[in-house]
């Protein structure tokens, strides 16, 4: 189960791919998410990893996954 918060970016993240066919980049979600830094966007990312919506690739820009198509 997301909290609201990763919910919303979940749903962001969902969003912006079938619109862009990409994955955001840190800063765009930073700034939609208005988290002051990058740590945050990253802890963000990693709480809803570990909690199996998305899976990320380390080294590599835009690398994000979704794995469950709903939360």
């Amino acid at each position: 189960m997301l909290t609201k918060k990763q919910l919303k970016l979940y749903k962001f993240l969902q969003n912006y791919k079938e619109q862009n066919e990409v994955m955001p980049k840190f800063d765009e979600i930073r700034e939609y998410m208005n988290i002051k830094s990058k740590s945050g966007v990253h802890q963000m990312l990693g709480y809803i990893e570990w909690k199996g919506y998305i899976k990320r690739y380390p080294a590599q820009a835009r690398a994000i996954k979704i794995i469950k198509e709903k939360a």
